[in-house]
Order: structure tokens, then sequence, then C-alpha cells
């Protein structure tokens, strides 16, 4: 009995840490892979067991542990050591909470277990139960950690807390060890390991909420090193609208001085006029979808790529006052949902891209947008995740589609179309004063 208890222990173990790994990481390989890798691990680990020796044991848990953690995930080593202490610790005060806690409130003694097969079975439970809820409640609230996380000296002094935590366990359990202590002492060590646990955790939030903010003012950075590039490119398309515009306004005289260079038989005249007209001017296949200069700007750039692309773009935008949106934020929101609808449709049967763009009531504008998609979208909780194979530096488009149109008071809302195979975006904006 003893025997399958440890048995069942180490599986345990490994699939905790397989699921406090995989909530906390991007995987590099098949979700297979990774759970075989780490049953694999828990025969190992078993096997050593019976060498009888429990800092062997704590060791080739954490070794074990960084290995999986390293080779099966996207982490550089200093995430991979730090998240194998700390589960380490978790563990080890989890199991010291079960002990203590037995022992003054059950009367229980610490080492009784190695000879009371039940009572083994009991506290190990009771300790796995402990160790995988605080374990899954620590994962499930973290953030996804990429590899640039921990990069810097002072990230890596985080691994003291965890080392600390051990050695202090350690000394503690050697301690009921040695000495005949009482009930109060018991009382204490139970105190200060659930105090430690603590620490460790609240060490850990902090950590989780400082990568947290530290990402999201990354992409801001992003967004509007974005917003700022795309606005002053559309302005220069603009200006070579504008000149195209110029050029079929003059056509006329243009063709009256080239005619009069004819007339002369001027040749080499009419090749350095014609010459000249090339390079003071850039003409544009120029379609008036909107009177607003930047919003036509964008459009017509994107029709041009729908077409290189073979996509069949279909725009009604009815006479509407952009005035109120600010030209970064227009130039993003139109930028990134053309993009994701050309990323989408490029690689869809149909290939076909729908925007509208009407008033609605008063105060409102609504923008539609429907692009054919051979695959569902990813949506989590009512959220649209980029499937994209690296989620890290991708995934901003969608987020500052919502950010403006939060900054409007307005709502963002899909669907995916699955017997039609079409993704469908509403954007409501409202005017602002």
């Amino acid at each position: 009995m003893t025997l399958v208890c440890y048995a069942f222990v180490y599986i345990f173990e490994a699939l905790i840490a397989l699921m406090f790994f995989g909530n906390k990481f991007n995987e590099k390989y098949k979700r297979g892979v990774a759970f075989l890798s780490f049953m694999a691990s828990a025969a190992i680990q078993f096997g050593l067991s019976f060498f009888g020796i429990p800092n062997v044991n704590l060791a080739t848990f954490i070794i074990f542990n960084f290995l999986l953690c390293f080779l099966c995930y996207e982490t550089k080593v200093t995430q991979a050591v730090f998240n194998s202490l700390l589960l380490a610790a978790t563990m080890l005060i989890t199991e010291l909470i079960t002990v203590y806690v037995s022992r003054f409130a059950f009367g229980i003694g610490i080492t009784e277990h190695t000879s009371n097969d039940m009572l083994l079975l009991i506290q190990s439970g009771t300790a796995k139960l402990l160790y995988f809820l605080t374990a899954y409640l620590i994962s499930k609230f973290a953030t996804k950690e990429i590899r640039s996380d921990l990069k810097n000296t002072k990230s890596a002094l985080l691994l003291l807390l965890p080392i600390a935590s051990i050695v202090v366990l350690l000394g503690i359990v050697r301690i009921t060890e040695l000495y005949a202590t009482t009930d109060n002492i018991y009382i204490l060590f139970s105190v200060a390991t659930i105090l430690l646990m603590y620490a460790n955790i609240t060490v850990f939030w902090v950590h989780e909420s400082l990568l947290k903010t530290q990402r999201e003012n990354t992409e801001l950075q992003l967004q509007a090193q974005k917003a700022e590039l795309d606005t002053e490119y559309y302005t220069l398309l603009q200006n070579q609208y504008e000149n195209s515009n110029i050029l079929i306004h003059d056509i006329k005289r243009h063709l009256l001085s080239i005619k009069e260079l004819s007339n002369e038989n001027d040749c080499d005249g009419i090749e350095h006029y014609i010459d000249n007209l090339y390079s003071e001017y850039e003409v544009k296949n120029i379609k008036k979808y909107s009177n607003h200069k930047l919003v036509n700007a964008i459009i017509n750039r994107y029709a041009k790529v729908f077409a290189d692309s073979g996509i069949t773009f279909n725009c009604d935008i009815r006479n509407i006052d952009f005035s109120f949106i600010a030209d970064n934020d227009l130039t993003s929101l139109l930028d990134n949902l053309l993009e994701n609808a050309l990323e989408a449709s490029r690689d869809s049967e149909e290939k076909k891209v729908e925007l509208q763009i009407t008033p609605t009531n008063v105060n409102y504008i609504s923008l539609t947008l429907n692009n054919s998609c051979s695959t569902a979208p990813n949506i989590k909780n009512g959220k649209l995740i980029t499937t994209k194979k690296k989620s890290a530096p991708h995934g901003y488009g969608i987020k500052s589609i919502k950010r403006i149109a939060d900054k409007y008071d307005g709502d963002v809302s899909f669907e995916y179309d699955e017997p039609n195979y079409l993704f469908k975006m509403r954007i409501i904006l409202k005017k602002l004063n």
C-alpha cells in the first residue's frame, strides 16, 4: 500500500507540474510530448526514491522540473529555475502545513505516517490536494510568460526567495527531528510555514503584476508607433493623390504645350517636358470612396492590395463626417480592420471582403466588416484571440481596435457564420463633442 501510495504521489506531482508550466508558458511541442516527458520524469523520481534520502528526492524534483520547463516550453534558464524552485517551495510548504496541522489539531506525531499506511494515505492525499490547489491558483491567474521575462539581474534575484524558503523549512524539519518540542512550538512552526507560503505567493503576484504592466506599456508604445508611422504614410499618400488630381486638372494645359512643341518638331523638348511631368507627379488610379481624404487614401491603398491578392473588395461609405475622430485613431482603426481581413481572406476559398460605414441614429456611426474566413476564429471568454503561431508579437491589432472603440464610447462585436465561412465584425463609435 505504501508503494502504491508513493507511485500515485509522483504521478500526481508530475500532472501538477504539467498543468502549472502549461498555464504559464507557451509549449514548444505538442501536448502529448510534454505529457510523456512528465510521466517519464515521475517514473525516474519514483525509482530514485527507493534510496530513502529526502534531500535527494527534493533535489531531483527541482532538477527534473527545471529540465522539463526549459526543454518543453519557451522559457529562459532563469525562468525555468525560478518556477521550478517556486513549485518546490510550494510543495514543501503544503506538506509541512498538513503535517503540523495534524500534529496540534489531532495529536498525530510528525513521523507517525511512516508506520501507519492509512495515515500516510490520508496525509499524502491532503498535502497533494493542497499543493494542487495552490499551484493551480498561482498558474491560473498568472500571465503567460515569454522568453524576454526575467532577463535582467534584478529579476533573477527573485530566485533567492524560494531558495531561502526551502532552506528555512528544511531547518524546521531538522529541528523537530533532533529536539523534543511542545505543542506551542508546533503551532509557531505551522504559523511560520503558512506565512512563508503567503510571502512566496505575494512576491509572485507582485512579480506577475509588474510583468503585466510592462507588457501593456510595451503594447501601447508599439501601437502608438504604428499609428504614427501609418499616419505619416497616409499623409504622403494623400500628397501623391493630390498631385495626381492637380495633374488631371491641368492636363489640358500640358497637352496644349506638348502640341506647340510638336508643331515646332521639337522632339527633345517634348521628351524633356514629359520627363518633368513624370518626376513632378506620380499618377495613381484613384477611386473616391469617401469625402475624407485620409479615409479615401487608406481605402484606395487596400483596394489595390486586395486586387493584387485576387480578393474581391466591396466598399460602401456613406456621407460620413469623420471629423470627430483623430487622424491617428482613424488610421489605426481602418488599417487594423483591413489588415486582419486581408490575412484571413487571403487563405480562404471565396476571397472576399466587404466594408460598410453608415450613420446610426444621430450620434453614432457603424463600421461593418465582413470577410471570408476558412477556419473559425479563436474566441475565449468573449475575446478574439490571434491564431498566429507565436502570440507574443501579434494580437495588437485587435487590442488597438478595442481601445479606439472604448475611447469613443463605442462597442466591438463579432460573430462567425460557419455555414458561409464568413467572419463579421461590427464597431460602433459615438460622435464626441
